[in-house]
């Protein structure tokens, strides 16, 4: 499953055995009943995200039947999906970043990641690790303060495991 898919399943779960069942690359009518305008987009752009070559996506669903926070996750995800899981971007200038984002860490919300994931970090340390760069270049720099991709931290953590299981 694509990254941009996984992230349409957090807002709507019950999708995921809605995919499933789409594995004939042809989006069941059957499966859209009971969905509301918002819910059919999301769904349709996920089957897009997971078979773009059989899927097709009408840009206008997002200007038909979505507004302010969900046309911005929409928007997003699109982002996300040509960077991320088809590398199509490859250098990309674009990022969005919102209020209740989850896609972009602060120091502070790096170094709490790094730990929940069992390494031993604090906001301190990482700071250190920041100044001596020994962290990876920041995705993204908002009024002098630096912002990590979900990817580059998740990145980072597993890179750091490995090089402390040595």
């Amino acid at each position: 499953m694509k990254r941009s898919t996984k992230r349409i399943n957090e807002h709507f779960p019950e999708f995921e055995g809605k995919l499933k069942a789409n594995k004939n690359n042809v989006l069941i009518e059957e499966s859209m009943k009971g969905l509301n305008e918002v819910e059919v987009t999301f769904l349709k752009l996920a089957c897009f995200f997971e078979n773009p070559e059989h899927e097709k996506f009408d840009i206008g669903l997002l200007y038909q039947h979505l507004d302010n926070d969900w046309l911005e996750l929409a928007l997003e995800l699109i982002a996300q999906f040509f960077k991320e899981d088809t590398y199509l971007i490859q250098m990309p200038a674009l990022s969005f970043v919102r209020k209740d984002s989850k896609g972009f860490f602060n120091q502070k919300q790096f170094a709490d990641f790094l730990a929940e994931n069992e390494l031993n970090y604090d906001r301190r340390k990482l700071n250190v690790y920041f100044s001596r760069g020994k962290l990876p270049n920041p995705d993204l720099e908002l009024g002098g303060t630096p912002y990590w991709s979900q990817t580059s931290v998740e990145k980072f953590c597993e890179e750091e495991k490995k090089r402390l299981k040595k």
